[in-house]
């Protein structure tokens, strides 16, 4: 039986939910069963007493996409931040249940990182909601909140990060993390944010497939030959957008400038992009790190670097299309990244494919 292990989440991507006969497209989690039989696994027989530190990296909840009043304010408040989030958690009682009963048993933590989907986290008010749907008060010391900088360290030389800060349009500027908007504090969304608010989320219920297939440009190329119509809405949708915030009083110091445009485009063209070569960089800079920890890019990934060093990107839990000639084809199997410690407490992280009992028979929804 192992001591303290840790164990990675990231990119759940948990929405407002689903109801039996009513399409919900800007809710792609459907492994609420699979994600409480893994909390199981590590809270229960051998592992009741192991400490075991559970890290939600980033994205857990998809709450640029849950709607106010059947709309998408792009002017988040606090209180329509802890709207949204209740929202999440009534929608997925099972998770709930499930992160109840992990928090329950002794030695069990939960550390969470906010990721682009979920940077409402940053709101105090969010964090006490989420801490009382899990373990019945405002605050509690097994629960940890990772809102005052991008990453996350654990012994043994382990560093976890979300992803989201090396695009530039998806980073958060940690140095004003809110501004004022007519005596409001709103959040500082990063420009990517409000894309998806404004266009992604607008044209979702025509192709939900907009933001489940990577590299995206060969689906905006062949947009033009195969959905002309619809591909040049959505190119007339995102430079109407561009420039109302280029305009905006309260965006405009988010943009980009045209000089850096082009070549952020072209980097989030592919949606997601690979973060192989930033773990590069934070190794080289970090000689003491001997294990790096990313989502974001929706694609599972474990890399060896020299000196015995290892970069686990722990992919994600919606199902995923991808078009890279390597990882061709569709992907729905959950992963996450166990770190188990030695005699020495030397870090063994590995890269787990998560899959758990599989039942007989399940409903197909679509």
């Amino acid at each position: 039986m192992q001591d303290r292990i840790t164990l990675v989440v990231s990119d759940l991507h948990i929405g407002s939910g689903h109801r039996k006969g009513v399409v919900n497209f800007y809710d792609d989690f459907r492994h609420d069963s699979q994600l409480a039989a893994l909390l199981r696994r590590y809270s229960q027989g051998r592992y009741e007493g192991t400490d075991v530190e559970l890290v939600l990296n980033g994205d857990i909840f998809d709450l640029l996409k849950v709607h106010v009043r059947g709309q998408f304010p792009e002017r988040i408040t606090e209180p329509i931040a802890v709207h949204k989030l209740r929202r999440c958690l009534a929608g997925h009682p099972k998770v709930v249940r499930a992160l109840t009963g992990f928090l329950g048993v002794r030695h069990k933590r939960i550390t969470l990182l906010p990721g682009n989907h979920d940077m409402e986290f940053v709101y105090p008010q969010v964090q006490r909601t989420f801490c009382e749907a899990v373990a019945a008060k405002p605050t509690d010391p097994r629960m940890r909140f990772v809102v005052d900088r991008p990453e996350h360290r654990i012994e043994g030389g382990v560093e976890i990060h979300h992803g989201h800060q090396f695009e530039a349009l998806h980073a958060f500027d940690w140095r004003r993390l809110f501004v004022e908007h007519h005596g409001e504090r709103i959040l500082n969304l990063p420009w990517g944010s409000l894309f998806i608010l404004n266009v992604i989320n607008r044209f979702k219920p025509e192709r939900p497939y907009l933001d489940t297939i990577k590299p995206f440009w060969p689906v905006f190329a062949g947009g033009f030959l195969f959905d002309p119509r619809f591909t040049a809405r959505l190119s007339w949708a995102s430079v109407v957008h561009f420039f109302e915030t280029a305009f905006s009083p309260v965006w405009r110091r988010r943009l980009p400038s045209l000089g850096k445009l082009g070549r952020l485009l072209r980097q989030d063209m592919r949606f997601f992009s690979d973060l192989d070569g930033y773990a590069r960089r934070i190794f080289r800079r970090n000689p003491d790190l001997r294990v790096v920890s990313m989502g974001h890019v929706h694609t599972e990934t474990c890399r060896s670097f020299p000196g015995d060093r290892l970069y686990v990107n722990t992919g994600c839990w919606v199902p995923m299309v991808n078009l890279d000639i390597q990882n061709l084809g569709q992907n729905s199997v959950p992963h996450y990244m166990l770190v188990r410690y030695t005699d020495k407490g030397t870090p063994r992280a590995s890269l787990m494919r998560w899959n758990g009992r599989r039942p007989i028979t399940e409903e197909v929804s679509f």
